[in-house]
């Protein structure tokens, strides 16, 4: 890999995309690790390759981690392979429940949206006045969707169409990956002139685009981006389940087959106007050649830190290592573990710790453990504290009777806020009142949707039940429940995921309705056939399946 070192800290502030989730639920986001380390450092992590957890912990206990692997994965993913050749990036991502969500509240819209600055910037003739909302992407993708994104450039369609088998026949035999295409795509300048309705100078001959569902189910496809990282370090202490049975969770990986060519590509770009975040990152850049890979999986996880806790095992609380194993870092490259604390926790020790040795690190003020574990074998990696920095373990969950329903028929929802510790919390307010308002025309509430106490004592419960009638068939989303309560002067809240409520057609009463409406019988069947391909392509896009729609 060529690269020039002053610019390998971009590569390495690209790769820690893959913590946001960590530093979004620390809160963290204006903290640095004040560790000194050089220009050689980073790019030997380049060089060699690295891994890294990133963990973080919010005011309430509950957790968020990253296990990412930067560089390593070239020889895996055979990036210096002909059938790359012309190949942009290619990006894997799965995912499920709110955590892309995460992601867009910390980095906000400003990062990735294409907008108008008010230069004129070909970015802004492409998408017209009012710039491209990326929060649009995920509206139609949904919270739980699984994707392959392929950028070709400057290759004839049958050369893209070639190479394109090529890499999902090897992403299929070596990592069990399976895929259904959703959008094969050619853009040219012929093609934007016939879509815009005027002539437009692209820095291009062509670009292919090629999006798939991973139909694989979603634990599997967190295995299979596993499966594509070294197998050496930390990974062989993970446990995979971790990631898999959060409540917001993703896998995902990024391959460059050769930095240079992507260079070139957004260099040709050019444009005027104010220079965004994204631009100066990419304007960093310049010289950069060669292959570049991460692969990462991570977790937003709920409260697991309460009154009576006072340690932390990053290893075994947080990834699932059992209590017998040993973590051990890489022989070569290097082996990172970051803990980023809340302010709530005082009088932190950790373990193993080696400031002489320049191994380990903590700065209170940015409440960061920072520890080198290149070439070590632990038993963990430990953070101790004082009992009683966290607030009583408090609960809430939302179920479903039944599961699913008719057009018509009704389902009850109960939401229930359960104190799992021995000490009060204060002033608790417990809301779920958004399916009326999401759906207006096609459900009916009937029944308390919130509720309030004063006192919620330990081992206590408060909870709403409440029936919700459908009028028609589809995919509801009820958005998250909500709680807010005190506890030792501060407020906290937490709430549910997403849920989707899945309401079938009857099919014995679809039929009598078609025939007693005289519709002919090939008409009918040629109608829901047409229906059902529909339907399914937008599943596919939502990375869902069966026979219903989001309505």
């Amino acid at each position: 890999m060529k690269l020039n070192k002053k610019h390998a800290f971009v590569i390495i502030a690209i790769g820690f995309l893959f913590s946001i989730p960590a530093v979004t639920a620390a809160n963290t986001g204006g903290a640095v690790i004040a560790q000194d380390i050089g220009e050689e450092f980073f790019f030997d992590l380049l060089e060699n390759g690295a891994e890294v957890v990133f963990t973080a912990i919010d005011e309430q206990g509950a957790p968020a981690v990253v296990y990412g692997q930067l560089g390593v994965p070239d020889e895996q993913l055979a990036l210096d392979d002909p059938m790359y050749d012309g190949c942009a990036v290619m990006a894997l991502i799965a995912t499920q429940g709110e955590l892309l969500e995460y992601v867009l509240d910390l980095v906000g819209a400003d990062l990735f949206n294409f907008t108008d600055g008010g230069g004129g910037t070909f970015m802004a003739q492409q998408f017209g006045e009012g710039g491209f909302d990326v929060g649009s992407i995920f509206d139609m993708l949904g919270t739980d969707f699984s994707l392959l994104i392929n950028v070709f450039f400057d290759l004839t369609d049958a050369q893209a169409q070639t190479q394109m088998a090529a890499i999902r026949s090897h992403l299929h035999t070596g990592f069990d990956f399976s895929f259904a295409e959703l959008l094969n795509l050619e853009i040219n300048e012929e093609f934007l002139a016939g879509l815009i309705g005027e002539s437009v100078d692209l820095p291009f001959t062509s670009i292919n685009l090629f999006i798939y569902q991973v139909t694989n189910p979603f634990e599997d496809a967190v295995n299979s981006v596993l499966s594509v990282m070294d197998q050496s370090g930390f990974i062989g202490a993970i446990d995979p389940t971790v990631f898999t049975e959060a409540r917001a969770s993703g896998a995902g990986l990024l391959a460059v087959p050769d930095m240079g060519d992507l260079m070139d590509l957004i260099e040709g770009f050019g444009g005027g106007g104010e220079p965004t975040p994204a631009s100066f990152l990419l304007s960093q850049m310049p010289d950069l050649d060669g292959p570049l890979a991460i692969a990462a999986a991570g977790y937003i996880g709920n409260q697991i830190l309460s009154t009576t806790s006072d340690e932390l095992r990053i290893f075994e609380d947080l990834l699932g290592k059992s209590p017998t194993d040993e973590v051990n870092g890489l022989s070569s490259g290097q082996s990172l573990v970051a803990a980023f604390l809340p302010p709530n926790m005082e009088n932190v020790t950790y373990s193993p710790s080696d400031e002489p040795g320049n191994r380990t690190f903590y700065d209170a003020n940015a409440s960061i453990v920072f520890w080198n574990a290149t070439g070590y074998t632990e038993t963990d990696y430990i953070i101790n504290f004082d009992a009683g920095d966290f607030p009583p373990l408090v609960t809430i969950t939302r179920f479903f009777d039944p599961e699913t329903a008719i057009p018509g028929g009704s389902t009850q929802v109960t939401v229930t806020v359960t104190n799992e510790g021995t000490e009060p919390v204060y002033n608790v307010s417990l809301v779920d009142d958004n399916i009326a308002a999401t759906y207006p025309s096609s459900v009916t509430v009937a029944g308390p949707t919130s509720s309030t106490t004063a006192t919620l004592p330990g081992g206590g419960t408060l909870a709403i039940s409440y029936t919700v009638t459908f009028d028609f068939e589809g995919v509801y989303a009820f958005a998250p429940a909500e709680l807010e309560y005190d506890y030792g002067n501060n407020t906290f809240s937490k709430h549910t995921h997403v849920d989707g409520y899945t309401v079938s057609a009857d099919p014995i009463g679809l039929l009598q309705a078609m025939f007693l409406d005289g519709m002919p019988f090939t008409a009918v069947m040629g109608g829901a056939v047409a229906l059902g391909a529909i339907v399914n392509i937008a599943l596919m896009a939502r990375g869902k399946g069966g026979g219903t729609y989001q309505v």
